[in-house]
C-alpha cells in the first residue's frame, strides 16, 4: 500500500507540473500574438502615414492643403557590362538570324575583321529557319565579317577557319540542343552534354596571357554575385566565391572589369589576337530547367573525360556572371533554336524578357 501511493502521489505530481507549463506556454503563445499583433500595427500605421505623405488628400475650399513629400531622387542602375574592347578576336557561337553578330560591329563598331559569326545549321537550313537572317548575313559579309556555317560549337577542330589559340572571346548566347526531349531528367542531361562538348572544344582556341589581363583580376580572386530570395520582391547579394557549387547545381551533376590597360588594335586591318587571357561567355536563362543545366559546376568541377569520346575534358574557372540585357546589343533579337515562325514565334525579344528568371552571362577562363 504505501508504495502504491506514493506512485500515486508521483503521478499526480507530474500531472500538476505539465498542467503549469501548459499554462505557461499560452501565456508565452498570448504574449507572443500580443507583440506580433502590436509590431502589425505599428508598420501598417508607417505605411499609411508614408501613403498619406505621398499622395496628400485635396484640401476643401478655405482649407490649406496637406504637405507634400519631396520624392528622393532614385539611385541610378549599374552600367551595362560590355565583355569586350576593340583589340578583342571574338568567336560567335550557335549564332541563329546573326543579329547579335550584326549589333557589335554596327552599334559597338568592333572591327568586323577581328569577328568570325557561325552558325551550327547549314546555310540553306539556316536561312529557311530565320528568314530575317538573310539581310543579316549579307550586310555581315560586306562589312568584312566572316561568316560560316555547319560549325558545331562541340568540335571547332573541324573548322579550318577557327584554328588555335586565336580567340580572346568566345560567345555563345542561348544555347539549347533543340532535341525536343518532353522528360525533363533526360532533357537536363542532354544540355548537359552539350556544354560539356563546348567547354572541351573552346578550350585549345582561346588565346593566351598572363591572369593579370583576365577581367576583375584587379579585385584579387574572382568572385560573384550570390542572390537571396526573400519573402518579398527585393533581393538580398552577398559575395560568394565563384568555385562555390550550389546543392542544385551538383543535384544534376554526373557522377561520371577595366580594360583600360589591355593592348590597343593596329592600325591595320590584319587579324591580330591580343596577347591576353581568353575568356567562354555562355548566357542562359537563370530558372528552371535552365538552372538546372548546373553550367557553372560542370566549367569548374568537370567528369574526368568528356562524355562520347577518350579525350580529357578541361577546368575552367569562373571569373563572373553579370545580367545580359539585350538593350545592350540594339537590333539583337533572340531566336529559338527550332527556329522563328510568323505568327506563332514571339518576335523581339520577348522569349527571354518578362520571364521568371533573368537572361545572364557566365564568363569562364581556363584554369591553370
Amino acid at each position: 500500500m504505501p508504495r502504491l501511493k506514493l506512485a500515486l502521489q508521483a503521478r499526480q505530481a507530474a500531472a500538476h507540473r505539465a498542467e503549469l507549463a501548459k499554462k505557461s506556454s499560452q501565456n508565452s503563445d498570448s504574449k507572443a500574438k500580443s507583440v506580433k499583433a502590436s509590431t502589425s500595427g505599428l508598420k501598417k500605421a508607417q505605411k499609411k502615414a508614408r501613403l498619406a505623405a505621398r499622395f496628400p488628400k485635396p484640401a476643401k475650399d478655405g482649407e490649406p492643403g496637406e504637405p507634400t513629400e519631396v520624392a528622393e531622387p532614385e539611385e541610378e542602375s549599374a552600367p551595362a557590362i560590355i565583355p569586350f574592347t576593340s583589340d578583342d578576336t571574338i568567336l560567335l557561337l550557335g549564332e541563329a538570324n546573326f543579329s547579335f553578330a550584326l549589333s557589335l560591329v554596327q552599334h559597338h563598331q568592333h572591327p568586323a575583321h577581328q569577328i568570325l559569326a557561325t552558325s551550327y545549321d547549314s546555310e540553306k537550313v539556316c536561312l529557311e529557319k530565320y528568314p530575317d537572317g538573310e539581310g543579316n548575313v549579307r550586310e555581315l559579309k560586306e562589312r568584312g565579317v566572316m561568316v560560316e556555317f555547319g560549325v558545331d560549337g562541340g568540335a571547332l577542330e573541324k573548322c579550318k577557319k577557327v584554328g588555335k589559340g586565336r580567340w580572346s572571346r568566345v560567345i555563345m548566347n542561348f544555347p539549347h540542343s533543340g532535341s525536343g526531349i518532353k522528360d525533363q531528367d533526360r532533357n537536363i542531361r542532354d544540355n548537359q552534354m552539350l556544354l560539356l562538348r563546348v567547354l572541351r572544344s573552346v578550350r585549345p582556341v582561346l588565346t593566351a596571357g598572363p591572369d593579370k589581363l583576365l577581367p576583375g583580376s584587379h579585385s584579387g580572386k574572382a568572385q560573384t554575385k550570390k542572390r537571396k530570395k526573400g519573402d518579398d520582391d527585393d533581393e538580398e547579394e552577398e559575395e560568394a566565391p565563384a568555385d562555390e557549387v550550389t546543392d542544385e547545381e551538383d543535384a544534376y551533376l554526373s557522377d561520371d572589369g577595366d580594360y583600360s590597360k589591355l593592348h590597343t588594335l593596329p592600325t591595320t586591318n590584319t587579324f591580330t589576337p591580343p596577347k591576353k587571357p581568353g575568356t567562354l561567355l555562355i548566357t542562359l536563362l537563370d530558372q528552371a530547367p535552365y538552372s538546372l543545366w548546373s553550367l557553372r559546376a560542370l566549367a569548374i568541377r568537370p567528369p574526368h573525360v568528356c562524355p562520347g569520346t577518350k579525350l580529357p575534358q578541361p577546368k575552367y574557372k569562373l571569373i563572373r556572371s553579370f545580367r545580359f540585357d539585350p538593350a545592350t546589343y540594339p537590333g539583337y533579337a533572340h531566336r529559338r533554336t527550332l527556329g522563328f515562325k510568323a505568327g506563332v514565334s514571339k518576335s523581339g525579344n520577348e522569349e527571354i524578357l518578362g520571364r521568371k528568371g533573368e537572361a545572364r552571362t557566365w564568363e569562364f577562363a581556363p584554369s591553370r
